[in-house]
């Protein structure tokens, strides 16, 4: 479990930004997503099981998860299962689609059109234009559809134009960092320091447009020590949570995302105080607090749930 306490925040100027309200601002940082679990369409009979691992979000998949030929099966299935459901039971579920670069991800916003119910978070893959984000946002509002975006940046492209990407688009609830796609597409190593530069990108990108940064997935799912220390290492540079992709590695991530207990309790507390004390610096237990730390501060509640 690490303690956040001494973590600073980002002072972000975001005046003038098009797209950007403080409203949206204070619902994207507090988000909660320290784990999200992939569960393929084809196993939705799993689905009780990926529940009870405590995964903040699990993710039907539509994209690599599942064969192109069996991807018009899995959408029906989907809207089977949906009609089936109350609204309840989708909290805490996201969808991965496929880009929307492809006809399989136009396919995908089509079918939910014709759902009754949706999922919350949509998960839009392979990320490399503002235009995708844009877009996806404008099927969404034309269909009435209420649904946050994780965009996952997995391509060298989308990496290095990240930062530019996200200025020009509507806000998301999160980035994620594709970190496989972006290892065999450039030829890297999945190894700590193949990937840093990549990683550095995704947190600057995160925090230069008041969002949250998810890491990719650690493969090996029974090295768990593995799994702990770059979890760890991971959320040091900044990052509020990591993809999973077994249930055994949901517990640990959790523990490494979760804030020390007197992390929140002091959050909570210099929250509180914030409240009474109007707008501008303040001192709280003798530091001097204002806007960046108690934007983090947020983070830091919003984590612990």
């Amino acid at each position: 479990m690490i303690d956040l306490t001494n973590s600073v925040g980002l002072n972000h100027n975001l005046s003038g930004h098009p797209y950007i309200s403080e409203n949206l601002i204070e619902v994207k940082l507090t988000i909660r997503a320290r784990s999200l679990l992939f569960t393929p369409t084809t196993k939705l009979d799993k689905l009780d099981k990926a529940r009870s691992t405590g995964a903040d979000w699990i993710i039907l998949d539509l994209e690599d998860g599942v064969a192109p030929d069996d991807r018009p099966r899995c959408r029906n299935v989907l809207k089977a299962w949906i009609q089936e459901i109350t609204a309840n039971e989708l909290t805490g579920i996201a969808l991965r689609i496929n880009s929307l670069n492809t006809i399989d991800g136009i396919r995908d916003v089509l079918a939910l059109t014709d759902w009754p119910l949706y999922p919350p978070m949509i998960v839009l893959p392979k990320v490399e234009s503002a235009g995708e984000i844009i877009q996806c946002q404008s099927l969404f509002e034309e269909s009435k559809i209420s649904a946050d975006i994780i965009a996952v940046f997995e391509t060298a492209h989308g990496v290095l134009n990240a930062p530019r990407i996200l200025q020009k688009s509507p806000p998301v609830a999160a980035i994620a960092f594709g970190s496989a796609d972006y290892a065999a597409e450039t030829g890297c190593g999945m190894d700590w320091d193949s990937l840093a530069w990549a990683r550095g990108m995704m947190v600057a990108a995160a925090g230069q447009n008041n969002t949250l940064a998810l890491d990719g997935v650690w493969l090996d799912f029974k090295d768990e020590a593995g799994l702990a220390e770059e979890s760890e290492r991971v959320a040091q540079m900044g990052f509020a949570g990591k993809i999973a992709i077994h249930p055994d590695q949901v517990g640990p991530i959790n523990k490494v995302f979760t804030p020390a207990t007197h992390a929140v309790d002091e959050a909570r507390a210099m929250l509180a105080q914030a409240e009474t004390e109007g707008n501008g610096a303040f001192n709280f237990r003798g530091r001097m607090v204002d806007k960046p730390i108690l934007e983090r501060a947020k983070r830091i509640v919003a984590a612990a749930g």
